[in-house]
């Protein structure tokens, strides 16, 4: 008898039935393993037996699920495997999908609804699934076809994981693999296919003299953010570049030297570009050395940069986590 922790889960869709991991699973599990090999090599380490000891490790914080097909083809029914690890509790109540498709049915779009039945018993409240609040994935960069699969269900890409796992590829080298970060949450579920990513947007304005050292600290923030940069010394006509700004999913870092007068004209555009003025830090660089007849605008936050100082990594740093704070 199961624990009431790893009883027993399943689902049924139109073409697969999924459910937790049994002894019986074992021996066809095998064969499709062995079917797949070659394709599968690419991307994850081939072990046939590695189901039993998943069987033998079903726990309140890994849970393994088949994927069947109603209709079965050749010598046996095993579409996939889906692993539910690291599930955490308490206040994260989230966990991380692993998963590889079998042939003779990968490209026929079974796996990809068995995987659709599988979040959605990660999200059904306990007793009947696994009450979590948030799963997520990680494939690597080249796994088109596992990406598509996760973004076919709604999965937001939310970033990369560099050197994530010591993995082999098809020629048998081995490495440290880059992995993308793929996520969904309950509240979204079930989520639309292919749903647009939402960018959390940056943009802040560095303003001053340009003999105060101010393309420096641009090209700094801009690094440190991960934004682009748009210079007012380079896109000369006002029109190009809020709409540039407009056009960027994820901010820009704007530099110029607006003068006091141009204040009504820079909240404007800002909000042309659908960025609410207030809200947009103003990074103003001085050098006490120099005369600066220009002032500060009158809009956002104002962060006053020395550039007279050495322009450290941990400067920069600093002040780009004092833009996030105040944006988000």
């Amino acid at each position: 008898m199961l624990s009431p922790e790893v009883r027993g889960l399943e689902a049924t869709g139109a073409r697969v039935r999924v459910s937790t991991v049994v002894q019986s699973d074992i021996a066809p599990y095998r064969l499709a393993v062995e079917m797949s090999r070659e394709r599968l090599a690419r991307w994850n380490p081939v072990d046939p037996d590695d189901l039993a000891r998943h069987l033998a490790a079903q726990s309140a914080t890994h849970r393994t699920f088949v994927v069947h097909a109603l209709e079965p083809v050749g010598q046996h029914d095993i579409v996939g495997k889906v692993n539910v690890t690291n599930i955490a509790r308490g206040r994260f109540q989230n966990a991380t999908i692993g998963y590889d498709s079998y042939d003779p049915y990968a490209g026929r779009g079974l796996f990809g609804e068995g995987l659709r039945l599988v979040v959605g018993l990660a999200f059904t409240a306990e007793p009947r699934g696994l009450g979590l609040h948030r799963v997520n994935a990680n494939v690597q960069p080249g796994n088109t076809s596992s990406a598509g699969a996760l973004r076919s269900l709604g999965f937001r890409r939310e970033g990369r994981a560099a050197a994530m796992l010591w993995l082999s590829d098809d020629t048998g080298a081995t490495a440290w693999r880059d992995h993308d970060e793929h996520a969904v949450t309950a509240d979204e579920w079930p989520a639309p296919a292919y749903q647009p990513h939402q960018h959390a947007r940056v943009v802040t304005i560095v303003n001053g003299p340009s003999s105060a050292g101010r393309t420096t600290v641009t090209r700094a923030l801009s690094q440190e953010l991960g934004v682009p940069v748009l210079s007012k010394d380079l896109v000369k006509d006002d029109e190009t570049l809020w709409s540039l700004l407009a056009d960027s999913p994820t901010g820009a870092v704007i530099e110029a030297s607006f003068a006091r007068e141009a204040q009504a004209f820079v909240r404007t555009g800002l909000e042309r570009a659908g960025i609410r003025a207030e809200r947009v830090p103003q990074v103003w660089c001085e050098a006490p050395s120099l005369a600066a007849p220009n002032q500060p605008l009158e809009l956002g936050p104002l962060l006053r940069v020395d550039t007279s100082a050495p322009w450290t990594p941990r400067a920069v740093t600093a002040l780009a986590l004092q833009i996030r704070a105040i944006i988000h």
